[in-house]
């Protein structure tokens, strides 16, 4: 089986606009980019294998990324995550780590930051893989 070049990446942001702007720069960089506008859909794709990383906007119109990741653990699906938001709750911000979120970002978000920690995410998330299944 040969391996995808790329790393997939799930983007769940409500803002069509900006889901649109950051996924065309994450392809423009050589990502993979599946995009959802809802917590719903963002579980449904979640589900199917091959997936690296989850960028997840904090609210959305039927749930918040919080819930997301709850119930991305409840189904054993094991996806390191990227909440963005522009509602920095502290609270959040503690749950979010309870629940083990690798990043969480204040919008607004500067680019080419963001790329150097999903890129940084998926290679320390790639070394974790690897040594797993030696």
């Amino acid at each position: 089986m040969v391996e995808s070049l790329k790393n997939v990446i799930l983007l769940m942001e409500d803002d069509e606009v900006l889901r649109r702007y950051l996924a065309k720069l994450l392809r423009a960089d050589n990502f993979d980019v599946l995009e959802a506008g809802s917590v719903e859909e963002a579980i449904s794709i979640a589900k199917r294998p091959h997936l690296n990383l989850v960028i997840a906007d904090l609210k959305m119109p039927d749930d918040t990324a919080i819930g997301l990741m709850k119930k991305l653990a409840e189904l054993h699906i094991d996806i390191p995550v990227i909440i963005i938001t522009g509602f920095g709750e502290w609270e959040t911000y503690l749950e979010a780590l309870d629940l083990g979120v690798c990043d969480y970002l204040n919008k607004p978000i500067e680019y080419t930051e963001f790329k150097d920690k999903i890129s940084m995410i998926l290679s320390k998330s790639s070394k974790t893989k690897k040594t797993k299944n030696k």
